[in-house]
């Protein structure tokens, strides 16, 4: 014996006969008040149920349907996986495959896609070849519409083979037909028969075989039309063998993945009695309002352009109503199959992408540091024809003409400084228009760390009549601006005269008792004693001569040798000199 479960009429599932639960009675009150179990959908469902869109044909070519409610379920996500196999269709390509960081470096990145999965059900083992050509035709057609067309590398779409023990799916042709499904879709859920449901748990734990999860779409083994939208699952459904699927799962997707309201006048009271929707594409506010108190697409007003639907304004008839709400355009793919988004819905749509993707793809690794040997690389998600804007910045000021996906730390003459190099992309559409959001989502900067080595040993010190020898330090930072590059000899003999001193190149020439290892142009910087414990300071002053001007000037992207000369005791007590340690000093701003 087989158990298997069948998802009755809503009514049914939320009229208890006795000891309704105060979530139960809610659901039922919206049921009752609406025809046909429509509800307004910019209300909140109650507790423990979702609002779910259905549509059929009406007149003219325009759509008719609503909005009820079903059942909701929670950390779909995290239901467990019902084995099935999984095939990756594509998977979008960024703009730059930096996919290979150069050597040494890790790439930032993970997975940064709007994974769209495809469940099938009421095909059995023998007609799996006709899932998958119901899933090629939506996906073939799906993204032919913009602004999916451009933005087709922002997805990754993957199909669930999923096997059903019968043929078709549940009250097709008509009501009390039912077949042994693995997902239970049925036609005529809530007594409406278009609705085309779907057990939400059992789709997820068959999607949840994909790598990743953001939208899933149910396809129906049926050429009987249906579809629906679930607002909070994600998920849309469509009968996979009608000649409109495509169209339907357009439509459904403007809901579940746009979050946009229906546009059509069929299915609702005829005059819009309600508040201002919380939809983004219909309003109770009429054109001059609007434009006044700035809300909904204001910014809209009078625009229009190729592969969106008319020009934007406020078209009465909305959201099931004839009169008292308004849509943006005349006739858009949320009012009517074959349509086109209008630029209002297709700011929306790439809204609920960006809220999922993110700008940049994979970039070297911010967490590391970087020298002025290093290449740093980022790259953008694609977006067809329109790539999305870069801009290299050094310490907050961009780099002329660093607009590329890669960048050379070399050219950049930091000298030895330390430095912020940061990279900004923004997809700059004009597709939308709420800069705020653009600022927030749609524009993404990652900011490195460039830690260069400016000091190094150029030759130790010979030993002298205190011991090892004297070392020199290099203090403070190469900064000419910051003014606190400070030199130190430490184990020198206390009270003997000590002259700093710098050179422009290398040199190994034995004298005294040690090596003179600064040569060619020298300066001399400034005479200091030892002190009791053998110690010599001095800070160089930038500003002023001996080292502020002239061959021997210390500037930006110069490196020059320090060392110091000292008076020493050699052995049995005669007079002689010494040499300290040498540094490598590299200048930089």
């Amino acid at each position: 014996m087989s158990f298997r479960f069948t998802q009755r009429p809503l009514r049914a599932l939320i009229l208890p006969v006795a000891g309704p639960t105060l979530v139960a009675a809610a659901a039922a009150v919206a049921l009752q008040n609406s025809p046909q179990g429509h509800v307004r959908w910019n209300e909140p469902a109650p507790e423990g149920f979702e609002t779910v869109f259905y549509d059929g044909p009406g007149l003219r070519g325009e759509l008719t349907g609503g909005a009820t409610l079903q059942p909701a379920m929670e950390n779909l996500s995290e239901l467990p996986v019902t084995p099935a196999p999984v095939t990756t269709l594509f998977r979008g390509e960024a703009a730059g495959l930096a996919q290979v960081a150069p050597s040494g470096q890790r790439l930032l990145g993970a997975d940064n896609r709007v994974d769209l999965v495809f469940v099938g059900d009421g095909y059995t083992a023998s007609e799996l070849g006709t899932y998958q050509n119901h899933v090629n035709n939506v996906v073939g057609g799906l993204f032919s519409t913009e602004p999916l067309t451009s933005y087709i590398d922002y997805f990754a779409v993957h199909r669930i083979d999923v096997i059903s023990n019968e043929s078709g799916v549940d009250n097709d042709p008509s009501q009390g037909i039912l077949r042994d499904t693995a997902l239970d879709m049925q036609f005529w859920c809530s007594g409406i028969e278009r609705l085309l449901c779907v057990s939400v748990g059992a789709a997820y734990s068959y999607a949840n075989n994909a790598p990743s999860v953001d939208q899933v779409i149910a396809l129906a083994n049926t050429t009987k039309y249906g579809g629906a939208g679930y607002l909070s699952s994600n998920l849309a459904t469509s009968s996979g063998g009608n000649s409109a699927a495509v169209e339907i799962v357009k439509h459904e997707l403007g809901h579940s993945l746009g979050r946009l309201a229906d546009e059509y006048t069929y299915g609702g009271p005829t005059n819009w009695t309600g508040g201002e929707p919380s939809g983004q594409n219909v309003s109770t506010y009429e054109a001059a309002t609007m434009a006044s108190n700035g809300q909904k697409w204001a910014n809209w007003l009078g625009a229009s352009a190729s592969g969106f639907d008319g020009t934007i304004g406020t078209f009465e008839g909305a959201q099931y109503s004839v009169t008292g709400i308004y849509r943006p355009s005349n006739n858009s793919l949320m009012r009517a199959l074959g349509r086109n988004f209008n630029l209002v819905g297709a700011e929306q749509v790439l809204k609920e992408i960006y809220r999922k993707v993110e700008p940049i793809d994979s970039a070297s690794d911010p967490a590391l540091d970087y020298t002025d040997a290093d290449t740093l690389v980022v790259s953008p998600m694609n977006v067809v024809g329109a790539p999305l804007s870069i801009q290299w910045s050094l310490d907050g000021t961009p780099i002329p003409g660093a607009t590329g996906m890669s960048l050379d730390l070399g050219t950049l003459g930091l000298g030895g400084c330390m430095a912020e190099v940061s990279v900004r992309v923004v997809d700059e559409t004009p597709w939308v228009r709420d800069e705020t959001f653009r600022a927030a989502r749609m524009t993404q900067e990652l900011t490195y760390r460039i830690n260069e080595v400016w000091t190094s040993l150029e030759c130790v010190a010979s030993p002298n009549s205190v011991g090892a020898g004297a070392d020199l330090s290099i203090l403070g930072s190469p900064s000419l601006a910051d003014e606190d590059l400070g030199l130190s000899i430490g184990s020198g003999p206390v009270g003997a005269p000590v002259l700093f001193f710098y050179g422009s190149a290398p040199s190994s020439v034995a004298l005294g008792e040690g090596t003179l290892c600064a040569g060619g142009t020298i300066q001399r910087v400034t005479v200091r004693f030892f002190d009791n414990l053998g110690q010599a300071f001095h800070t160089v002053d930038f500003q002023n001569d001996p080292v502020s001007s002239g061959a021997t000037a210390l500037l930006p992207g110069t490196t020059w040798i320090f060392q110091g000369w000292y008076r020493d005791t050699a052995t049995g007590g005669a007079a002689t000199f010494n040499f300290s340690s040498a540094q490598n000093v590299s200048f930089c701003p």
